[in-house]
């Protein structure tokens, strides 16, 4: 993860080091290590979290980065990304480490397994750097053919090749750190620095020692413009287009959307956007969809500290210390209050249930079971549902499902998985209510969708 300050300071506590950072700097936190950020009053802290398949790459050691004015577009970017929201997954490692300017970030180790059992033996490959594959694996309950089949199947790499990989690309941090070839070559298990030296050289191109030398020079990342949709949400999403132009999508009408623009995309129809390579858009909430806030441009504001605070907290967990709820304070600030004719206890109750079933989107338990659940009569939870989302409870659920639906197969899960994790009998059933929702195929949509999650 890169923890970056926007605004303000904030204060991270890791498990053996602590850091103070300021405004336009950013902490590189390696993989499974705890941290915990406090910020200042009116600190803006964008986490921004690398994709699953990349958790090994880059760095094992923290550092602070400066952030310089031409990459915050693309950062901002990569914070929405890693949000998996709108687009889900998580950003790659090498993309991050390349605007930061991390002499290694062209040096990235291959992608981790999709597979639970799989990422057992990855696990354990790694851990010994030269035990025998066939062994580890059946040690582990996987066969050295399917092992080698799988493993090619999973990450386009056998398991030896991904291993030294994955060894080399930790070398190349070492290096940075000890500049001393001879030492990492005996710790990546080489009898000597000049089979390191070759072994390195055939995968990354560059001697050790040219790397050594070159240390502090920058890679250049490539950027994708980002898409979201078609889809249809049971709740408006609300984005803020930080950077540079988008062109909103919703039902047949197209909206030019520019820097500065709050804009919707409103519950209940096909909507979706598009943006260039030069552009950020991120999102600020969501609304009931029985509010009436329109479609497109809402309103327009230079306030971009505190967007990105909203962002950060409705999204990724970046709580202020008085508490709240993300969704009160947006409508506060888009000046709109809570449906009418629904009872605030009746209304928190409902929130609270719809919060739940869009977190287990698998709960497929009737209306009147739910309404017994919350001690209230099931026609006022219905009325309540469609106050609040502009729906029944019927739609909403199915729209909930197809964003998940989106989100687990722009991550990489198969139709089978998705169908059961979603809440659908079966395979078939879902591909249907999918096709309905989206006009093709999951297969369709994870090909249209792939490499989606990179930045």
């Amino acid at each position: 993860m890169l923890v970056w300050i926007a605004a303000g300071s904030a204060e991270v506590t890791l498990a053996t080091s602590r850091w103070s950072l300021d405004t336009g700097q950013a902490l590189w936190v390696p993989a499974e290590t705890g941290a915990v950020v406090r910020g200042s009053e009116g600190a803006c802290v964008l986490p921004i979290r690398i994709r699953e398949a990349d958790r090994r790459a880059g760095p094992t050691v923290p550092f602070v980065a400066p952030i310089a004015p031409d990459i915050v577009a693309p950062l901002l970017t990569a914070f929405t990304r890693s949000l998996g929201v709108l687009h889900g997954g998580g950003v790659g490692a090498a993309a991050v480490l390349a605007w930061i300017g991390h002499p290694t970030a062209g040096i990235v180790g291959p992608a981790m397994p999709t597979s639970p059992d799989l990422r057992r033996v990855a696990d354990a490959l790694l851990a010994d750097p030269t035990g025998s594959p066939a062994a580890i694996g059946t040690e582990n309950g996987v066969g050295a053919s399917v092992l080698a089949r799988r493993f090619r199947a999973e990450t386009g790499w056998t398991p030896v090749r991904w291993r030294t990989r994955h060894v080399l690309a930790r070398a190349a941090e070492e290096l940075r750190h000890t500049r001393r070839i001879g030492l990492v070559a005996a710790e990546c298990g080489y009898g000597s620095p000049q089979a390191f030296a070759r072994a390195f050289h055939r995968e990354w191109g560059v001697a050790p020692s040219d790397l050594v030398a070159r240390a502090g020079r920058t890679v250049a990342a490539r950027r994708r413009g980002a898409e979201l949709g078609p889809q249809c949400n049971g709740y408006h999403i609300v984005i803020w287009v930080a950077v540079g132009t988008v062109e909103l999508r919703v039902d047949d009408r197209r909206t030019v959307v520019h820097a500065g623009d709050i804009a919707c995309l409103p519950a209940g129809t096909t909507c979706g956007f598009t943006a260039g390579t030069d552009a950020a858009v991120l999102p600020l909430g969501w609304l009931p969809g029985g509010i009436d806030v329109g479609a497109g441009v809402i309103t327009r504001t230079d306030a971009r500290a505190p967007l990105l605070r909203l962002a950060a907290w409705a999204y990724a967990g970046s709580e202020p210390v008085t508490g709240g709820d993300p969704r009160i304070v947006l409508q506060t600030l888009l000046g709109l209050g809570e449906p009418e004719d629904i009872a605030m206890p009746i209304a928190d109750a409902t929130y609270a249930l719809l919060g739940r079933l869009a977190r287990h989107p698998q709960d497929d338990r009737p209306t009147a079971v739910l309404a017994a659940e919350l001690g209230i009569g099931a026609s006022d939870l219905r009325a309540a549902v469609d106050a609040l989302t502009g729906t029944t409870l019927a739609t909403w659920r199915a729209r909930t499902r197809m964003s998940w639906a989106r989100r687990l197969l722009r991550d990489g899960a198969n139709a089978s998985e998705v169908a059961r994790r979603v809440g659908y009998a079966d395979v078939a059933a879902f591909s249907r209510a999918f096709r309905r929702a989206h006009g093709c195929s999951p297969r369709a949509f994870c090909r249209e969708h792939a490499g989606s999650v990179d930045a």
